[in-house]
């Protein structure tokens, strides 16, 4: 029973067990695994071939495609600083650029076909308005009506189907001292394999006239700042009946903010920037480069503002928050009564729109201004505490606390005057009516007597249709040329500063011999006076304060341009002329050297192998001692074994006030016994250069020193830039300007107590005891300090030698108690004899003129040149000339309107 009934059970058990040969593939409760693995295998019998001829059709049309696009593709140039499309190009949708200035350059290139490596080659030359720059490619125009730059390459990966963004940079030509209106910039692609070659699209840059400088705007928010375009301080105002030519002061400047920043990453190219105003694009958006940049511009002259809350909370980095004039403690509600006593502080006193203005004041209560104090060397302008300055080296960092765009702020009709005066800090204006060869310049006789009537804004220029041109210009001036100085603050030394010759005793008559030996063309004097006669004589009574008559304006590029006459570098240049060459050794030095040789050869050989038994030797070892003296002879002499070169440069290093980078320009005079072309490399990517064409002696005409290969700057392949095929003939010499920004490891710096810094100015004669701080890395010779007070006064103290990391005491004596040693170097009396003189140094500053005997800053010079001569001049501002008082306009436009009102009204009255 139990046997049964286990098979049975057994039997029901495999009854139960499901029929798999009868189950179907897909019975609703899942999909069994064998139907995929039968769908796979069936696969390619439903496909069949045609699927992969249709893959192959599609990647042929695609390859069609691709062949008919062009290989690469490319749009035009685009120069720095670069302004975003919906801000407005003022008609040059290229950019603009200033002669004679290092300018920064975009390219945008795209290779449609196929990976490509390469160099990107460009020129630039200067260009004609009433010629199209496609029509000027193919021809040549003559040598004295072009100037063009050298060639400029750099490398460029081009992934296939990517538009790449590559950067250049160039030396914006010019045309000696003539005006001109554009310049034209094309070049090239060349891959390395020479299979792939592209002419790029050419652009067309707007030349900038002398004094128009660049007023960069930083902001995700351009349509607020639509309102300083139009300003009458960017372009003075012009009514419709008048026909002389605009001349912009500002170009005003919107950079697009997608992306890494149109704008420059090295201070020399930010030369022709005179204003940075910073909104809201937060400082992060910049690359580390080009906030160096910013620093080492505005410590060399450039004016940054802060504008209010947004600009605070951008300027994030510690860098520049220790340079804000304000200690920024967050927000606070706007104070009504300050805001309100700040406006008339700056209200242009026919302006009667005053009471409007404080209304609205009242009723925009709400509004937010930035809190804390502010810091112990920072100035108010105006009064209420809302507009506050500091200066940082030569430079001027102004922040307010208030958003300068408000509405209660632009509706003001004083506002245009306001940024002119306050912000600007650029001279009172005054606008006239009728012939501007017969101004009236006379700030009384140009204001309404009776100004009741307040004009609405949007009826001047109507109310203007039927008066007589309306001209603007500055009190006191009657003419509307407008010095440089008045809209730029950046200067370089070695580019703007004059350097006059120092008055000299009679000296005997020479033979002409000897005369042309020691002769010193003063180069810079010529150059300063050919200068001052191009540019129209501007008087400068009433404009002393704002325009330095120390600066040396150039009839084209204004201050800050690049220039190879400038008088530093023209001096330089002559002193090089009396030190170009190879020493000839002296006969002391063959004598010694002879002795040395013969005790070596003879006595000294001998007991050496008498010693050690061995007296045969010293005949062998005659060969070898004999080679090894007359490569150390060779040495002694800097001979290169009859090839022979020499390198001889002058140098100034120029430090701003409490700042370790400086502005280093460098004179390099090479000479060679036999034709050579040189290279020259740069560390850093703060550098330039360019080389002088010189003559060759005096009496011969124009020699081409560099032969038929022009040299070629090459930027990108390296960590600095390049120059190579500097040709230099047999037995002559050529001359290189070079430009750098280095760092020097610390500041030269005045210290004092600390109760006499918080309480006194930068005056070195109003403190009981000031000390010199040398924390560089330099060893100063022959260091003096010269101070030139507010009333013209000045005094000057002999230093010495100050070593790296030391301190010494100033002890300031009468300016003509102490004087440069008479036997210096390369001419370096002469050159800090004219640095210290008190004619040239600005009332209210000081500085430091000192001495490196070596060169300074990272650079290679290939072939190397055994003989090396070097002295560098340092020159540090240890303390600036204070900007002028803010003064307000003489008038406004809608003034005239009103005049011209009551004029007509007192004529109907009359019977």
């Amino acid at each position: 029973m139990r046997a049964s009934a286990a098979l049975h059970h057994h039997g029901d058990a495999a009854s139960d067990r499901p029929n798999l040969s009868n189950r179907p593939l897909f019975d609703g409760r899942g999909t069994d695994h064998r139907f995929w693995v039968l769908a796979i295998v069936l696969l390619p019998l439903i496909v069949g071939c045609d699927g992969c001829r249709m893959n192959e059709t599609v990647d042929e049309e695609a390859k069609k495609l691709e062949q008919l696009q062009p290989p690469f593709s490319t749009v035009p140039a685009k120069a720095y600083p670069l302004s975003r499309p919906d801000a407005g190009n003022g008609g040059f949708p290229d950019g603009s650029v200033k002669p004679g200035h290092w300018t920064s350059v975009e390219l945008s290139i795209r290779s449609n076909r196929e990976d490509r490596r390469g160099v990107v080659q460009t020129r630039a030359e200067v260009g004609r308005t009433e010629v199209t720059f496609e029509n000027e490619l193919e021809r040549e125009l003559p040598e004295l009506d072009s100037a063009k730059s050298f060639a400029v390459r750099r490398p460029a990966v081009l992934p296939k189907g990517q538009r790449r963004r590559l950067d250049t940079r160039l030396l914006v030509p010019n045309r000696g001292a003539k005006t001109i209106d554009a310049i034209r910039f094309g070049g090239e692609f060349i891959a390395n394999d020479s299979s792939g070659r592209l002419d790029l699209n050419p652009s067309r840059f707007a030349a900038m006239l002398p004094q128009t400088y660049f007023f960069v705007i930083l902001t995700d928010r351009p349509e607020r700042f639509t309102r300083l375009q139009t300003s009458n301080w960017v372009t003075p105002f012009r009514s419709e009946q008048s026909f002389s030519q605009s001349r912009d002061n500002y170009r005003i400047v919107i950079p697009p903010t997608q992306g890494v920043l149109p704008i420059a990453e090295t201070a020399l190219d930010w030369t022709s920037t005179a204003v940075l105003l910073w909104d809201d694009v937060p400082v992060t958006a910049l690359t580390i480069t080009q906030r160096t940049a910013i620093l080492d511009w505005l410590h060399f002259g450039g004016l940054l503002i802060v504008n209010g809350p947004s600009g605070v909370d951008s300027l994030s980095d510690r860098m520049f928050q220790d340079l804000l004039p304000i200690e920024t403690s967050g927000v606070e509600e706007l104070d009504i009564e300050a805001a309100q006593q700040f406006v008339r502080s700056h209200n242009i006193h026919t302006d009667v729109s005053i009471a409007s203005v404080a209304e609205n004041i009242a009723k925009n209560s709400s509004q937010v201004s930035v809190a804390g104090e502010k810091r112990a060397h920072a100035t108010e302008i105006g009064e209420g505490g809302l507009l506050v300055e500091q200066r940082v080296g030569r430079g001027r960092i102004v922040q307010s606390r208030v958003d300068l765009m408000s509405e209660w702020l632009t509706e003001w009709r004083s506002y245009d005057g306001f940024v002119n005066s306050a912000i600007l800090a650029r001279p009172p204006r005054v606008f006239h009516l009728g012939n501007p060869d017969r101004f009236i310049n006379n700030a009384a006789a140009s204001m309404p007597l009776d100004p009741t009537t307040l004009v609405p804004k949007e009826d001047v220029q109507a109310g203007l249709a039927g008066l007589p041109p309306v001209h603007q210009t500055f009190v006191g001036v009657e003419t509307e040329t407008v010095h440089p100085s008045i809209n730029t603050g950046v200067r370089f030394f070695s580019r703007d500063a004059k350097m006059p010759a120092i008055a000299k005793p009679a000296e005997p008559v020479r033979s002409n011999e000897e005369d042309e030996a020691v002769r010193v063309n003063d180069v810079s004097a010529v150059a300063e006076s050919t200068s001052q006669n191009d540019l129209p004589q501007t008087p400068v009574s009433s404009l002393a304060p704002w325009i330095w008559d120390d600066a040396w304006p150039h009839p084209v590029s204004g201050l800050g341009g690049w220039k190879n006459d400038s008088p530093m570098v023209a001096l330089g240049r002559d002193t090089l002329r009396h030190e170009i060459g190879v020493t000839i050794p002296d006969s002391s030095l063959v004598f010694r050297s002879l002795l040395i040789y013969l005790i070596v050869l003879i006595p000294v050989n001998y007991f050496v192998f008498r010693l050690l038994g061995r007296l045969e030797w010293a005949w062998l070892a005659v060969v070898p001692l004999a080679i090894l003296g007359a490569l150390w002879v060779a040495r002694a002499a800097q001979l290169d074994v009859g090839f022979a070169r020499s390198r001889n440069e002058v140098a100034l290093l120029e430090l701003p006030k409490d700042y370790s980078r400086g502005h280093l320009t460098r004179v390099i005079g090479l000479y060679n016994s036999l034709a050579s072309r040189y290279r020259v490399d740069f560390a850093t990517p703060d550098a330039a250069i360019d080389v002088i064409r010189t003559r060759r002696s005096q009496g011969e005409g124009d020699t081409n020193l560099f032969g038929n290969v022009e040299p070629e700057m090459d930027f990108g392949f390296e960590a600095g830039p390049s120059l190579d095929n500097i040709s230099v003939g047999s037995n002559s010499y050529g001359i290189v300007h070079t430009e750098q920004i280095i760092d020097i490891d610390g500041a030269i710096r005045v210290q004092v107590s600390a109760s006499e810094e918080a309480e006194s100015s930068d005056s070195l004669t109003s403190v009981d005891q000031a000390y010199l701080v040398n924390e560089s890395s330099l060893e100063l010779l022959d260091a003096f300090v010269v101070e030139r007070s507010i009333d013209g006064s000045s005094s000057i103290a002999s230093m010495g030698t100050l070593s790296s990391e030391s301190r010494k005491p100033i002890r300031l004596r009468p300016e003509n108690s102490v004087t440069v040693p008479g036997d210096l170097p390369m001419g370096m009396t002469d050159w800090m004899q004219r640095l210290i003189t008190p004619g040239m140094i600005q009332p209210g500053s000081a500085r430091l003129v000192a001495r490196v005997e070596q060169p300074l800053g990272e650079l290679t010079i290939t072939p190397n040149c055994k003989q090396v001569r070097a002295q560098t001049l340092v020159l540090v501002h240890l303390s600036m000339t204070p900007r002028p008082k803010a003064v307000q306009d003489a008038n406004m436009v809608s003034d005239l309107v009103r005049k011209s009102g009551n004029s007509t009204r007192a004529k109907a009255a009359a019977p």
